[in-house]
């Protein structure tokens, strides 16, 4: 895809005057959020333009450390997960737990919470994985400003549900849950945020905990009562549209997943102004809008006119 032009900047967005280029990052809300710090940057008159290297992480790194891009948006726990197993810290002296052993080895799912040596009946909140991420950046990296927007998976039931089991947050569930079959993502049931998660964290052993890995027919099995809960990433938009519960995880048994951005040191602090104040403005019901504008087989808007139509609305 070629590259969204520039326009003509007044102020420098990096270090050696050149334009910033934002990758579009790993999915389609990551997609928006470039264009819409795309289109901040240039609103203040600094160079700016949105390239696609690639959805993988080792993809962007790359890009990045090669110059190739200056910023692209990420989420945090996913993010931090990558650094710790596949990146070389700036500073070796504060790097993170090593990742378990292949026996020991989680997966990718559920090995956060030892990457940042939480051992116990809680896991990591938001806060505790955005303040790790620094010191587990490669050199001439930085982590930019996390944002209130989040993409954590959550437990969610039919509204329902919730009133027949008298569900309050995930604390309730535990005496319900060997009657309740759980909807989960591939490679899911067996990780530390799976049913092992569960019966450590609340006490809850499903009766079942069949993997859905499509996304759509996860939601329609938990529309069509198939299952009794799902996980379902908290920016989905059918939680609003089927007026769904989401129960509270104050145990922190989910990956929290923040909008942050990934930037070079070598952006300008005007650039990094910029780019902040479009990170620490999206909301999650945004993430959701955006999910609604841009994808399926016939978004309703490009990127980057779902990128300016969010940036408009009333904050």
């Amino acid at each position: 895809m070629a590259p969204e032009p520039a326009a003509a900047a007044s102020s420098p967005g990096t270090k050696d005057g050149s334009a910033v280029k934002i990758a579009t990052g790993v999915s389609d809300q990551t997609r928006v959020v470039a264009h819409m710090y795309a289109q901040q940057l240039r609103n203040q008159g600094i160079g700016a333009e949105v390239v696609d290297v690639g959805r993988d992480r080792n993809e962007l790194f790359d890009a990045l450390q090669a110059k190739q891009v200056h910023v692209f948006p990420d989420f945090t726990g996913d993010l931090y997960v990558h650094v710790a197993e596949n990146e070389t810290p700036a500073s070796p002296s504060n790097t993170p737990t090593p990742a378990p052993t292949a026996s020991e080895d989680p997966g990718f799912i559920g090995s956060l919470a030892q990457l940042l040596g939480f051992t116990g009946e809680t896991g990591p909140s938001g806060d505790d994985v955005y303040d790790a991420l620094p010191d587990s950046m490669p050199r001439g990296l930085q982590i930019l400003n996390q944002g209130p927007a989040e993409n954590t998976d959550r437990f969610v039931v039919a509204p329902a549900t919730a009133v027949e089991l008298e569900l309050g947050d995930l604390t309730s569930v535990g005496e319900q849950c060997s009657g309740m079959a759980v909807g989960m993502p591939g490679n899911y049931a067996d990780s530390d945020q799976g049913v092992k998660g569960l019966e450590s964290y609340y006490d809850c052993q499903p009766e079942s905990a069949p993997e859905i890995v499509d996304y759509d027919e996860r939601v329609d099995a938990l529309l069509n009562n198939e299952v009794q809960a799902a996980v379902l990433p908290e920016s989905s938009p059918v939680i609003e549209d089927d007026d769904l519960r989401v129960l509270d995880d104050p145990n922190n048994l989910y990956r929290p997943e923040k909008l942050v951005a990934v930037a070079s040191e070598g952006l300008t602090g005007g650039a990094v102004s910029a780019i902040n104040g479009i990170t620490t403005s999206v909301r999650t019901g945004d993430l959701a809008m955006m999910t609604r504008l841009v994808s399926g087989d016939n978004p309703e808007m490009t990127p980057e006119e779902a990128a300016a139509f969010i940036r408009e609305q009333p904050r």
